[in-house]
C-alpha cells in the first residue's frame, strides 16, 4: 500500500523526465541542421508540460534541462550553450512557469468554488489494485464540502483512507463497491438510487484516468415525500369511493321514502349539502381529523338560531377521525331534519339537547345524546327508513352504536363512537 501511495506521487517526475528526455533527443537530432546557438528553446514545451503537472515536476524539468543540455555539450553531440542562451532560457522558463501555473491555479480556483457551492457530492478515488490488474479497493483522492456532509466526515479524515475501511458495507451493496469496479473496468457510467444506514441516494460514476469519480446526491426527503404523495393518493381513492358509496345509497334510500320528485330532490339535496359542509370542515384539516363540536354546529348551521336557544350543545373538547366525521355528520343531519318535520324543531317550545362525554365503560369512546323535548308527541315509525337505518350502521365500522328511541316527549338518540384523543374534556 505505501509503494503504490509512493508510486502514485512520483508519476508527474517521471512524465517531467521523459518530456525532459524527448527535448534532449530533439536537441541532438537538430544539432546537424540547426545552425543558432540557442538549442535551449526546445526544452521551452518539456517545461510547460511538466510545470502543468505541479510546481515540483516544474522545477525538475528545468533543472534536468540544463543538465542535459551540459551532459551533450560534454559528450561532444550537441552546441555548447552561451551565456547569452542560458539567460534567455532562465528568464523564459520563469515566464512560461508562471504564465502555466497561473492558468492551472486559475482552473483549480473555478473548479474549487463550483464544487464549493454545488450541492450534489462530488467524490474522486483512485483504484487500488491487486497483482491481477483488478481494484480491491478505492482510496479517496478528492471530495467537495456537500460530500463531506453526507460523509459526516472531515477532510484530514477521508482523503487518503480506503472506502471499504470506512464503509465496509460497502463491499456487498451491488450499488457501492461492486458497481465502482465494474465502471473501473468497462469505462461505462452507472446511474442508481440505492438505501444505506436508513437514507436514499442517487449516484452517478465514471471513470477517470487511474480511478473513478462519484456524483452522489440525498435523496432522503425526495423518496419520504413520494411515499407520503402515494398514501395520499391512496387515501383519496379511498375517500372518492366510500363518497361515491355514500351518494349512491342515499340516493336509493332517499328514492324509497318519497313519493314526488320534488320531495326526493328537496330531501337529496339537503343530505347532500350536509355532507358537502363536513367535507368542507374535513378540508381544513387535511382530512385527518376533526373537532366533534365542529363537526356538531357545521352539520346543524341550517337549523342552528344562536339567539333562539333551542340547541343545549355541551361536551368536551375531542377529535374524531375523518371517517367517524362523516358518520356523525349523516346521522345528526337525519335527526334534525326528522326533528324539524316531526319532532321537537316542528314547534317553537321544542327543544334539543346535544351531549357527549368520555364513556365510562369503553376508554377511547365517545357517547353522544340526542333529547329532544317540548315537541309534540310522537310515535315510533311503522317502517325502516334510509334515516333509520343509516343511524344504526353509522358507526358499526369502528365497533360503535346507536340506540334509537321514540318515547313520546321526543326521540331520544344515544351514539357511540371512537375518539382520537378522549382525554381532557372541556365544556363548551
Amino acid at each position: 500500500m505505501e509503494w503504490e501511495a509512493l508510486s502514485g506521487r512520483l508519476k508527474p517526475y517521471a512524465a517531467a523526465f521523459v518530456f525532459t528526455a524527448a527535448a534532449a533527443a530533439a536537441d541532438v537530432l537538430l544539432t546537424a541542421w540547426i545552425p543558432s546557438p540557442i538549442r535551449l528553446v526546445l526544452f521551452m514545451p518539456a517545461l510547460a508540460a511538466s510545470a502543468a503537472l505541479g510546481f515540483g515536476p516544474g522545477a525538475f524539468a528545468f533543472a534536468l534541462g540544463l543538465l542535459s543540455s551540459w551532459l551533450l555539450h560534454s559528450i561532444g553531440v550537441a552546441a555548447q550553450a552561451g551565456m547569452l542562451e542560458l539567460s534567455l532560457f532562465g528568464a523564459s522558463s520563469a515566464v512560461v512557469f508562471a504564465i502555466v501555473r497561473r492558468a492551472s491555479s486559475s482552473g483549480d480556483l473555478l473548479f474549487k468554488t463550483v464544487q464549493d457551492i454545488s450541492t450534489e457530492g462530488v467524490v474522486v478515488y483512485r483504484a487500488v489494485l491487486a497483482h491481477d490488474g483488478q481494484p480491491i479497493d478505492f482510496e479517496y483522492r478528492y471530495a467537495n464540502p456537500a460530500a463531506y456532509a453526507i460523509m459526516k466526515g472531515r477532510p484530514e479524515d477521508v482523503v487518503g483512507g480506503k472506502l471499504l475501511e470506512r464503509l465496509p458495507e460497502a463491499r456487498d451493496h451491488p450499488q457501492l463497491f461492486p458497481q465502482y469496479a465494474r465502471v473501473f473496468a468497462t469505462g461505462e457510467t452507472s446511474e442508481s438510487q440505492y438505501e444505506i444506514g436508513g437514507r436514499w441516494f442517487h449516484s452517478t460514476v465514471a471513470k477517470l484516468r487511474d480511478g473513478i469519480v462519484v456524483t452522489v446526491q440525498d435523496i432522503s426527503g425526495r423518496r419520504r415525500s413520494q411515499e407520503v404523495q402515494k398514501l395520499l393518493v391512496q387515501e383519496l381513492n379511498h375517500r372518492v369511493k366510500n363518497l361515491f358509496a355514500s351518494v349512491l345509497a342515499m340516493v336509493a334510500f332517499t328514492e324509497r321514502g318519497t313519493t314526488s320528485v320534488a320531495e326526493f330532490r328537496d330531501k337529496l339535496s339537503a343530505r347532500l349539502q350536509a355532507l358537502s359542509r363536513t367535507h368542507s370542515l374535513l378540508s381544513e384539516g387535511a382530512w385527518t381529523d376533526a373537532a366533534v363540536r365542529d363537526v356538531v354546529k357545521s352539520t346543524l348551521e341550517p337549523h342552528l338560531d344562536l339567539g333562539s336557544g333551542r340547541f343545549r350543545i355541551d361536551g368536551g373538547d375531542f377529535r374524531v377521525s375523518s371517517d367517524t366525521a362523516l358518520a356523525l355528520n349523516m346521522a345528526l343531519h337525519e335527526l334534525a331534519t326528522n326533528a324539524a318535520k316531526y319532532g321537537a324543531l316542528s314547534t317553537r317550545q321544542g327543544r334539543v339537547g346535544i351531549k357527549w362525554t368520555p364513556d365510562a365503560n369503553r376508554p377511547g369512546f365517545i357517547r353522544m345524546t340526542w333529547i329532544e323535548s317540548g315537541g309534540p308527541p310522537i310515535l315510533a315509525p311503522a317502517g325502516r327508513g334510509f334515516g333509520t337505518t343509516l343511524l344504526e350502521r353509522a358507526f358499526a365500522a369502528d365497533g360503535g352504536e346507536v340506540h334509537l328511541q321514540y318515547p313520546p316527549d321526543g326521540v331520544f338518540c344515544e351514539m357511540l363512537f371512537a375518539s382520537m384523543d378522549a382525554v381532557n374534556p372541556r365544556a363548551v
